[in-house]
C-alpha cells in the first residue's frame, strides 16, 4: 500500500473510449419449464374458468350503481401457477396505451415444506376484449389442427402452468405482506394506493376521487408521480376501498404508508471542562466557506444552530422545515438528533477534534431542513413527496452550490427483502436528477437504520436478519452502514464490562440485505463509525467511551452530547462526500459516490470468517458490510505506486430500428498504461487492478418485478477486462455479436467464461454501483488495459411505449492499478501520456 496519497487523480480518460455497436452476444436457449398436461382436461377446464370471468363482468355491468359512481369496462382475475412453474408473464400483459389486458401485480409464494420451490399469482386486469383474448388462446391449446411444428399444442407454455384462474379480491393487490398483514374488513387506516397512469390520467384522477369520496373515504392532498404510476393517500376501511375501487381499471397496488421513526436519544454527557474545550476548537477552527461550497443539506429532525461550533456554517436562512408549527430547531429531548448529525459534518467525531491541536478547516457548509417532529401527529403522509419537496426547497433557494443531502430518517417497519417503496423510488428520483433538472443529479446519502441489540446474544445473529430499512434500499442512494473501531472500556470505572464488538468489525447498529431477494442490490454500500456497545454476561450498555462526541443542542449548558449508530456513520459519511466534492468540484454526483465505494477496504475482522473463494461468503460479506470502510485519503488522491484513472461519459444503451427496441453501442476503453513499468519493475511481482462502475437509474416502481420484463431499473450497466492473452478482436466480439458481423448463435469459437474477478459477476452485479477487483502479476497487468462497459437491459428498453428507448445515461468509470512496490511509479508515465498524446480510440 502506498504511503504518500498527495496527487491528484488522473480525469479525462474517456477520451481513450471509443463507441462501438452493441449486439446481445450470445443467448443459451434454455426451454421454459412447462407442466406435461392431458390437454383436453386441463385445456376445458381453464376455458370454463375463463368463460365463469366473463358471466361475472356481465353480471358487474347489469348492476346498478349508486348515483355518481363510474364504472370502467374491466374485472381483476388472479392467474395461479403450478408449484415450480412460471407463467409466461409477457404473454400475460399488454403494452398498449390502452390495454385490454394488464398485469398489475405478481407475488411469489414459497413452498411451505421445499425450500426451493414457488408459485405465482398474477392479478390481472381484463377487459371484455381481454377475456376474450384468453379465451380465444385456449381455444387454439385445445385444438390439435393449431399444434407447433415439434407437436405441441398452440399456446403451450402459455396455458399449460396455469393452474388458476379466480376472481381477485382486494387483499390480491395487498404489497406489503406477510411482514404487515392486510387489514380487517372494517377497520378506517390509510392506504397507500397505486394506480396505473392511462393516456387520460387527469379524467381518471377525478373519478377515482369521485368514486372514493362517494364511499366517504378521506383523500390524502399529496401525490406521488413516478413513469407508469400515481399514488394517492387514502383513508378508508377495506369494504370501502373494494366498493369503488374494483370499479376502476387502473388499479396497481395497496400499500401501507410509510411513518418515520428510527431517532436516537442519549442521555446528557458531562465532560470536565467543556468551555474550555469548546472555546479552544472556536479558535483553531478556520472558515473557508464561500459562495461555491459544498452544502450538506440535513433531512433530519432540525437543527439548533446557536451552538458556536455550528452557526458560522448554518445561518438562520438556511432552516426549513416541512411544517411551520414544527419551528426550525431541533426537537428531539435530550441532546438533540440533528443538531448531533450537524457536528460530525463539519467536524467528525470531536474526540479527535477536540484532542488535536491543529488548525481545523472547514469548506462545506451546512443546511438544514426538518422533516420529523417527535410531537407530530401520526399523520402518514407520503414520505416520498415530502422527501422530493425538501430536496427542491433548497436548491431553488440556493442554487449556486453544490449539494450532498443527508437522510438518517428511516422505517424499521419496512423495505423488507429490498422491495422499492414510494419513499425509496423518491429518493431514487432525488438522485437522478427527476425533481427539479434533468441535467442535475444530486447525491443522496441514506442511513441503513439501526438494529437493536438487547442482550448479548442477539449479535451478530440478529443484524445478519433484521433488514436495512426504507429508504435505504435505493438504488442510487450511497447506503452508510455501522461499523467500528471503538473498544477501550475503563475497566476501574465499570469492572466486568467488556466491548461487544470488536475492533473493525461491524457495529451492534448495523444493519443488513443478507435475507433480501436476490435480485435487489447489496446493501449497505459502506460502514463508517457508529459506536460499540457494552456488554457484561448477557446484558448490554452504553458506555460513553464507545461512543462518538458531537454537539448538543443546548449549547448554553451541555455542548457536547454521545452519538452513535449508523446516524452517526452516515454523517461521516456526508462529511467525505463533501470534502471530496470540494476538492473536485467538476466529479458528478455519481463519481463521488463512486470514489467512496470504489476507496472502500474490508477490516481484517470482517474477512476474519469468510472464504471469498465461496459465492456464499461473497454475497454475506457484501450484504452484510457492504464494501468496507471508505479511506478519504484514497478516495481523494493518487500516489506513486497507487494510481486512480477517472472517466465520466454518456452512453445511449439502445435505439429503435424499424420500430423495435436494440441495443445501440457500449463504450471500449482503451487505457493509457505503464506498460514498461508494470512488466519490467514489477514483474512476477504483484499489483492489483481495481474497477468501480457508478451510474444513476430512472425508477420505474410497481410489484411486477418477478417478471423479466418488469423491471425497476431504466436500463443497467456493466464492465469487461480483457482476459490474458485474450486478442483484442476476440474480446471485442466476446462483448458485442455486432463485432463478428454473426448472428447470435454462430459465434462458437469465442470463450465466454467469466472473467478472474474476486467478486465475480454474478455477485457484485446487483444496483447501480459496481465494483470488483484481482490481484495478478505486473507482466499479466501490462496487457490488461482493454475494458468495455456495456448495457444489460432495463425497463427503457422494454416499455418502448414510455418513449425512453434512446435515452442518454451518464455513468462514471473509476480505475486504479496499485503495487506494494513502495519504489515504483505508476503515476508519472501515465500523466505524461494523458498530458502529451491526444487518443484516437480503438477501430
Amino acid at each position: 500500500m502506498a504511503d504518500n496519497f498527495d496527487k491528484p487523480h488522473i480525469g479525462r480518460i474517456e477520451e481513450y473510449a471509443s463507441g462501438q455497436q452493441y449486439k446481445y452476444p450470445a443467448k443459451i436457449k434454455v426451454d421454459f419449464p412447462t407442466s406435461q398436461r392431458n390437454r383436453s382436461e386441463h385445456g376445458n377446464r381453464i376455458l370454463r374458468k375463463l368463460q365463469a370471468v366473463r358471466q361475472q363482468l356481465q353480471l358487474a355491468e347489469d348492476t346498478e350503481l349508486p348515483e355518481n359512481i363510474i364504472r370502467d369496462d374491466a374485472i381483476y382475475v388472479t392467474f395461479i401457477s403450478e408449484w415450480g412453474y412460471p407463467l409466461k408473464f409477457d404473454q400475460l400483459h399488454q403494452n398498449t396505451d390502452r390495454p385490454t389486458y394488464q398485469i398489475v401485480n405478481i407475488k411469489q409464494e414459497q413452498h411451505p415444506e421445499q425450500e426451493n420451490q414457488y408459485r405465482y399469482h398474477v392479478a390481472l386486469m381484463l377487459t371484455k376484449r381481454g377475456i376474450s383474448h384468453f379465451i380465444k388462446r385456449v381455444e387454439e391449446y385445445l385444438n390439435p389442427e393449431k399444434d407447433t411444428k415439434s407437436g405441441a399444442p398452440k399456446a403451450n407454455q402459455l396455458i399449460a402452468n396455469i393452474a388458476n384462474i379466480k376472481l381477485a379480491t382486494l387483499e390480491a393487490f395487498w404489497s406489503d405482506g406477510p411482514e404487515i398483514s392486510f387489514p380487517s374488513e372494517n377497520e378506517i387506516v390509510w392506504w397507500e394506493v397505486w394506480f396505473r397512469k392511462t393516456d387520460n390520467d387527469g379524467d381518471r384522477i377525478n373519478k377515482v376521487i369521485t368514486n372514493l369520496e362517494q364511499s366517504e373515504a378521506q383523500i390524502g392532498q399529496l401525490q406521488l408521480d413516478f413513469p407508469e404510476h400515481f399514488v394517492r393517500l387514502v383513508r378508508a376501511s377495506a369494504n370501502q376501498l373494494s366498493n369503488s375501487l374494483m370499479l376502476l381499471d387502473n388499479l396497481a397496488e395497496l400499500r401501507h404508508p410509510q411513518e418515520l421513526s428510527d431517532f436516537i436519544t442519549h442521555d446528557d454527557i458531562s465532560i470536565a471542562e467543556k468551555e474550555l474545550w469548546l472555546q479552544d476548537l472556536v479558535e483553531r477552527t478556520e472558515n473557508r466557506f464561500d459562495e461555491n461550497s459544498v452544502l450538506v443539506c440535513l433531512l433530519d429532525s432540525g437543527v439548533s444552530n446557536q451552538h458556536p461550533l455550528i452557526n458560522p456554517l448554518l445561518p438562520d436562512e438556511r432552516l426549513y422545515t416541512w411544517i411551520e408549527d414544527w419551528g426550525k430547531f431541533d426537537s428531539i429531548p435530550g441532546g438533540g438528533h440533528g443538531t448531533g448529525m450537524a457536528g460530525l459534518v463539519l467536524y467528525g467525531d470531536l474526540t479527535q477534534a477536540l484532542a488535536d491541536n491543529g488548525t481545523t478547516q472547514l469548506y462545506h457548509g451546512l443546511e438544514s431542513f426538518k422533516i420529523y417532529h417527535p410531537q407530530s401527529p401520526n399523520d402518514p403522509e407520503m414520505y416520498g413527496a415530502i422527501y422530493e419537496y425538501a430536496c427542491a426547497t433548497p436548491i431553488v433557494d440556493n442554487p449556486n452550490h453544490p449539494r450532498i443531502f443527508c437522510l438518517s430518517v428511516t422505517n424499521k417497519d419496512f423495505g423488507f427483502r429490498g422491495r422499492p417503496s414510494s419513499s425509496s423510488t423518491s429518493v431514487d428520483k432525488i438522485a437522478f436528477g427527476s425533481i427539479l433538472d434533468p441535467n442535475e443529479p444530486q447525491l443522496i446519502l441514506v442511513s441503513g437504520g439501526n438494529v437493536r441489540i438487547e442482550s448479548a446474544e442477539d449479535f451478530p445473529d440478529k443484524n445478519f436478519y433484521e433488514s436495512v430499512q426504507d429508504p435505504g434500499q435505493a438504488y442510487n442512494a450511497l447506503t452508510v452502514g455501522s461499523y467500528t473501531r471503538k473498544d477501550r472500556i475503563n475497566a476501574q470505572q465499570w469492572p466486568g464490562w467488556n466491548p461487544l464488538a470488536v475492533n473493525g468489525e461491524m457495529a451492534p447498529s448495523n444493519s443488513t440485505s443478507g435475507t433480501w431477494e436476490t435480485q435487489w442490490p447489496n446493501k449497505p454500500d459502506i460502514v463508517m463509525e457508529g459506536g460499540n456497545l457494552a456488554h457484561r454476561e448477557n446484558v448490554v450498555d452504553h458506555k460513553d467511551t464507545l461512543q462518538l462526541l458531537t454537539t448538543h443542542k443546548d449549547h448554553r449548558i451541555n455542548i457536547f452530547q454521545t452519538f452513535g449508530d449508523t446516524s452517526a456513520s452516515v454523517s461521516l459519511a456526508s462529511k467525505m462526500a463533501a470534502e471530496l466534492k470540494t476538492e473536485y468540484p467538476d466529479y458528478w454526483p455519481e463519481t463521488i459516490r463512486g470514489l467512496m465505494v470504489h476507496s472502500a477496504e474490508w477490516t481484517d475482522a470482517m474477512l476474519q470468517s469468510r472464504n471469498l473463494n465461496l459465492e456464499t461468503d461473497r454475497r454475506a460479506l457484501l450484504r452484510s458490510v457492504g464494501y468496507g470502510v471508505p479511506i478519504l485519503e484514497q478516495a481523494k488522491n493518487s500516489a506513486n505506486n497507487s494510481l486512480t484513472l477517472v472517466s465520466q461519459r454518456s452512453i445511449q444503451p439502445y435505439r429503435l430500428e424499424k420500430s423495435q427496441p436494440r441495443y445501440n453501442e457500449y463504450h471500449l476503453y482503451e487505457l493509457p498504461w505503464p506498460v514498461d513499468v508494470l512488466r519490467d519493475e514489477i514483474g512476477d511481482r504483484d499489483a492489483t487492478i481495481k474497477v468501480t462502475l457508478s451510474y444513476y437509474i430512472e425508477p420505474n416502481p410497481g410489484n411486477r418485478q418477478y417478471a423479466s420484463n418488469f423491471r425497476y431499473h431504466s436500463h443497467e450497466l456493466d464492465f469487461k477486462l480483457i482476459k490474458p492473452l485474450e486478442q483484442l478482436n476476440e474480446f471485442k466480439r466476446r462483448i458485442s455479436a455486432a463485432s463478428s458481423g454473426t448472428e447470435e448463435h454462430d459465434d462458437d469459437t469465442i470463450n465466454r467464461s467469466s472473467e478472474p474477478w474476486t467478486l465475480k459477476e454474478r455477485v457484485r452485479s446487483k444496483g447501480s454501483i459496481k465494483k470488483d477487483f484481482i490481484t495478478i502479476s505486473g507482466v499479466e497487468m501490462s496487457r490488461r488495459n482493454i475494458l468495455a462497459v456495456y448495457p444489460k437491459n432495463g425497463w427503457y428498453r422494454t416499455r418502448k411505449q414510455l418513449g425512453k428507448i434512446e435515452s442518454m445515461v451518464r455513468y462514471s468509470l473509476i480505475i486504479t492499478i496499485e503495487t506494494p512496490e513502495q519504489e515504483v511509479d505508476l503515476y508519472t508515465p501515465v500523466f505524461n501520456i494523458v498530458q502529451t498524446v491526444v487518443p484516437i480510440g480503438l477501430t
